[in-house]
């Protein structure tokens, strides 16, 4: 049986990875990052470039341990781990008020349009979705189109401009009442 989306992301939240292929043919191990991962967190973003590093920040953080500590703490940290345990991409969702979320990713310059923030974002939308938030977004530079077509991928979204940032805005139907058969869960009546 063909292994869906939504059920590699339930899969994530075992712990375990999910290895995949990306669009020019190298593999990576999305799973779930942990505070031990900090020190190559910091390595992968002193690999990004400062424009990288601008966008998904808008400044250029220092990257203290604290710092560290709140980008693995948020209620879903994704890692993308290459072939040789080098980490080369960062996923993020916290929750904001309640039910939304915002959702971020950095992915390293030389792993950047090879489909590997796409498949993170889409990973955080259906992880979002499986324990009930109502709302995801994601806030950008001006002009930064990737996060908002990405987006929209997964339903009808709302675009919020200023001057400083846009925010793209998506809202979540209401969490699975059961869980799909292909997730292994058998349904209540």
């Amino acid at each position: 049986m063909k292994t869906t989306r939504l059920a590699e992301s339930a899969h994530l939240f075992s712990g375990s990875g999910v290895t995949t292929r990306l669009r020019d043919g190298r593999s990576v191990t999305i799973r779930a990052a942990s505070p031990r991962d900090a020190g190559d967190v910091s390595a992968m973003h002193v690999r990004c470039s400062t424009e990288t590093v601008r966008h998904r920040y808008h400044s250029v953080p220092s990257m203290t341990g604290r710092f560290l500590s709140q980008l693995l703490g948020t209620d879903i940290a994704l890692i993308a781990e290459a072939p040789n345990r080098a980490i080369v991409a960062l996923a993020n969702l916290g929750r904001d008020d309640g039910d939304a979320g915002e959702l971020a990713v950095v992915v390293e310059d030389r792993w950047q349009r090879a489909g590997l923030g796409s498949m993170m974002l889409d990973h955080l939308v259906s992880m979002a979705r499986l324990v009930g938030y109502r709302e995801v977004y994601t806030v950008g530079l001006p002009g930064n189109r990737w996060f908002c077509e990405t987006l929209a991928r997964h339903g009808r979204t709302r675009l919020e401009r200023s001057d400083s940032y846009d925010a793209m805005r998506l809202s979540l139907r209401p969490p699975l009442a059961r869980f799909p058969e292909e997730l292994g869960a058998t349904a209540a009546a």
